[in-house]
């Protein structure tokens, strides 16, 4: 009997969180980021902000700094703010149980098929860049980490996993297979869980069928991507069904050590609202409605 899969690490609309670097997600965080990274459900998460008791005055700093930095802790008009932020589940609390118990169901099918190699078939949904971004005081660096064929949903074995789920392959398999949206194809791969994200590695036995569809990158493309590309700064819902949308992993060595995603456009739209790709489809339905 074939069993159906949700990845319960990403189910949307389930937990709040007014922190300000999920204002871009309207505040929305994922069961995986409270309850398995966070872990704040129920303590929070604590802040330092650095202020300064003179530039909120309107005052000019003594030192000619602009902003309150690391420069400034031994500055006696220096202090710290201390922020507790508490998520907050939008289900009832008898609703909110029954979710970690299916969580737990859903942790014991992970623990089956993880660090395992497993057959998988599905339809591709896109093919993107895989992007990866270091910090490190202030130094940026920006490389491409191969590809990610995305699949809406597809077989791992007999289970039809019923969500989003990600194989990452490298140039010469966009070379050989040449995949794109709309075709169909089998593998045999290693199934990790990347903070929540579900994906294969180092794909073997490929069988594809291809519907005609021509890829949107190639290695060329996806260098040109990653230099000319940038993270969406307002409301990235309105990039929804985007072909040009990906997500950035951006790790920050120091001065803290974090990991966290962002939405990447990779047409280089830094405002959604201004985005030129979403105004021609707004204009195309407008036609489309005038003609008929």
């Amino acid at each position: 009997m074939r069993t159906v899969i949700k990845n319960l690490y990403k189910v949307n609309n389930l937990f709040i969180c007014k922190h300000p670097v999920h204002e871009k997600f309207d505040f929305k965080v994922s069961p995986f980021h409270v309850l398995k990274h966070k872990k704040c459900l129920n303590q929070g998460c604590i802040e330092f902000l650095w202020r300064c008791s003179i530039s909120s005055k309107g005052k000019k700093c003594p030192r000619g700094y602009k902003h309150v930095g690391r420069n400034c802790f031994s500055c006696k008009f220096y202090y710290e703010e201390k922020i507790c932020r508490m998520p907050s589940a939008t289900i009832p609390r008898e609703e909110l149980e029954r979710f970690k118990k299916d969580l737990e169901e859903f942790e014991y099918w992970l623990s089956t098929v993880e660090n395992k190699r497993n057959h998988f078939s599905g339809k591709i949904s896109s093919v993107l860049p895989s992007l990866y971004r270091t910090l490190d005081n202030g130094y940026i660096s920006t490389r491409l980490n191969g590809f990610l064929i995305r699949f809406d949903r597809g077989y791992i074995g007999y289970d039809l996993f019923d969500d989003a789920i990600y194989l990452r392959v490298g140039n010469i398999f966009l070379e050989r297979h040449s995949p794109a949206a709309g075709d169909d194809i089998e593998f045999e791969a290693k199934l990790i869980n990347d903070r929540g994200r579900l994906i294969f590695l180092k794909p073997s036995a490929v069988e594809i069928t291809q519907n005609g569809n021509m890829p949107m990158f190639d290695y060329s493309k996806a260098l040109v991507a990653k230099s000319t590309g940038a993270i969406v700064k307002d409301d990235i819902r309105l990039c929804r069904d985007c072909p040009y949308g990906s997500l950035l992993d951006i790790e920050e060595i120091s001065p803290k050590e974090n990991r966290y995603r962002r939405f990447y456009c990779l047409r280089g739209v830094e405002q959604a609202y201004n985005c030129p790709i979403r105004l021609d489809r707004i204009l195309a339905k407008l036609n489309e409605s005038a003609g008929a």
